[in-house]
């Protein structure tokens, strides 16, 4: 079987992901901008990382699921699917 990579921000997958991010950081009871102070980073980040316009690298992702306080591994099974 062949898989292609997907080169793009907008595919089904990566739209499924930013809505497991959304829902882990509201379910956390977090909003974008303490994700953002947690992360050192600035809360455009955040945005847009949830509006699907920045990529998160594996690494990234884990450590942004932890934050978060949720499994990777369970979120990674939830995109298989």
């Amino acid at each position: 079987m062949t898989t292609r990579l997907s080169k793009s921000l907008y595919s089904k997958r990566w739209d499924t992901l930013r809505s497991i991010l959304k829902e882990l950081r509201r379910e956390a009871g977090l909003t974008q901008m303490e994700v953002a102070r947690r992360l050192g980073r600035p809360q455009s980040l955040v945005a847009k990382i949830e509006a699907g316009d920045r990529k998160l690298d594996i690494c990234q992702l884990i450590d942004y699921v932890q934050l978060l306080g949720a499994d990777p591994v369970k979120v990674m099974r939830r995109l298989c699917r």
